[in-house]
């Protein structure tokens, strides 16, 4: 075998090489894509592709919608929502669910392992209102323990115009999980 023949060899592993790095490097790219563009949004039907199937609220009742984030950064977490300390349902990151209730005064809360001031909300309710209660994690409000980081969760209501806009996108739970 000639020297030449042994260079022109090395010339054609390198190539070989560089080709392999960039199918591999474009592999990892659109796998990198595909999780920032909603690869870990949480699966099912989104309350928009869903609402024609609500039942109308009843004339004698008032609907509240409970809607979270998803947001894997903060809190994966599932606390219960609570009307007047009974439970409504379960906290889930990324969806909504509702309640139709009885015209009167509600206090939302969701169970959470520490005390945020103001955490939870209050909301008087007539007959045919809809109120929006969205569920915010706090995760950041008590960390610095590298031991113990407890998830920390507040409810806000916000304004219907809001709360429509919200929720259209979120994963519906028949059932408040």
């Amino acid at each position: 075998m000639l020297a030449s023949d042994l260079n022109g060899c090395g010339v054609a592993m390198a190539i070989v090489a560089a080709k392999r790095y960039l199918q591999l490097s474009a592999l990892a790219a659109l796998a990198l894509l595909a999780a920032c563009t909603g690869g870990g949004v949480p699966a099912g039907p989104t309350f928009a592709q869903f609402a024609a199937q609500v039942p109308p609220m009843p004339p004698d009742r008032a609907r509240i919608f409970f809607y979270r984030d998803y947001e894997p950064y903060e809190s994966l977490g599932r606390p219960y929502v609570t009307l007047n300390g009974h439970v409504a349902g379960i906290s889930e990151p990324g969806g909504v669910f509702y309640r139709d209730v009885a015209p009167g005064r509600y206090i939302i809360s969701v169970r959470s392992p520490t005390f945020y001031p103001g955490q939870d909300k209050s909301v008087e309710m007539g007959a045919g209102q809809t109120a929006y209660a969205k569920v915010e994690s706090l995760r950041s409000y008590n960390s610095g323990d590298e031991f113990y980081d407890p998830d920390t969760f507040a409810v806000v209501v916000v304004n219907p115009t809001e709360g429509q806009r919200d929720i259209a996108a979120k994963r519906y739970i028949a059932s408040g999980s």
